[in-house]
């Protein structure tokens, strides 16, 4: 089982993202050791520590999960990647990955 120290997002990213911890349920399997987050000013756009089947991410990653045509979808992102991107950069990435 993954200790909860090797979770990827530190809080150094948590406030340069601006990340809200997510009040509300996603509707998938997690990991019981993963957070899951909020990604500012976009509706439904979540930064995960595992993904959708409940797999702690690989070091240095997380996993943006959104809602598509056919429900929640999403896909790996590198922490740097996250810390480096607006968001426009991420509601490109959604648009983008959420249509096909």
């Amino acid at each position: 089982m993954t200790n909860i120290t090797d979770i990827n997002i530190d809080d150094e990213t948590i406030a340069r993202v601006g990340l809200i911890p997510a009040g509300e349920p996603v509707n998938t399997q997690l990991s019981p050791a993963a957070r899951v987050f909020k990604y500012p000013h976009l509706d439904r756009v979540y930064i995960m520590e595992s993904d959708l089947y409940g797999n702690i991410m690989p070091k240095d990653s997380c996993f943006l999960a959104y809602y598509g045509r056919n429900g929640l979808m999403g896909q790996q992102l590198k922490i740097e990647t996250l810390r480096n991107s607006n968001v426009e950069d991420i509601k490109a990435l959604v648009r983008k990955n959420a249509q096909g």
